[in-house]
């Protein structure tokens, strides 16, 4: 049993899937249901890259589900940049934790990390159906509306999708990451460190920076705190 409660199941090794471990975490706080919130922790390793642990909350009952995605290594901020000019470049890998942001140039589309959001391990042609699944939605709001030159601009992202996806035109993909936690991985990415202005313009998603305390000023205020350290001896 963990500190809050927590009760952790026996870890499994599975050959597809590496370790897994459950961990019992009470109550759903959706649906109120006793017991059935659970976490799934699936640490495995990407060729090239490292160890990463992707963990997902899940409710037996009501379905509830969120997953975030960890790489178990250190690794700086960074700004990966990929160029999608033909069907193999599809298969670029994504790990996108909650905390990254990805950019899809050509179309003027921009992933940002909200409080609500997910992470995930997939490869560039997974993130385009991600996008064209919510245009596809979006797109059906605008049509009930009547906005009709939304729904035009979304036939043409959707079609721009489909010929990358055919090979036919290109498509730049970036993703960027003030925590260090999501990456691109193929043959063609180009990786950089990002810059303290580009970190601070970049949402951290539902995290949170804690500024460290200077050891010496901890001190100091310790020493203040206390009465140590005064010259007139009182």
């Amino acid at each position: 049993m963990g500190e809050n409660g927590e009760k952790r199941q026996k870890v499994e090794v599975r050959e597809d899937l590496g370790e897994v471990q459950v961990i019992s975490l009470g109550d759903c706080p959706i649906c109120g249901g006793k017991g059935t919130l659970k976490a799934i922790q699936h640490i495995h390793e990407i060729p090239y890259f490292g160890k990463v642990m992707e963990s997902t909350i899940i409710c037996e009952k009501c379905g509830y589900r969120n997953a975030d995605v960890m790489i178990l290594e250190d690794r700086p901020p960074k700004l990966y940049t990929v160029k999608v000019e033909g069907e193999k470049d599809l298969f670029t890998r994504v790990v996108r934790s909650k905390s990254g942001t990805i950019e899809l140039d050509e179309i003027g589309v921009k992933i940002e990390p909200g409080p609500a959001s997910e992470g995930f391990i997939t490869n560039v042609e997974g993130v385009l159906e991600r996008v064209r699944e919510t245009l596809l939605m979006a797109r059906e709001f605008r049509r009930q509306e009547g906005d009709e030159e939304a729904v035009k601009k979304a036939d043409e992202i959707l079609q721009y999708i489909e010929d990358v996806k055919e090979g036919k035109k290109p498509i730049t993909v970036r993703i960027m990451d003030p925590l260090g936690n999501s990456a691109l991985i193929g043959e063609k990415v180009k990786s950089r460190l990002l810059t303290e202005e580009e970190i601070n313009k970049l949402s951290l998603g539902p995290y949170v920076l804690v500024p460290e305390v200077e050891e010496e000023d901890a001190l100091e205020e310790e020493k203040k705190d206390t009465g140590e350290g005064n010259s007139d001896g009182s």
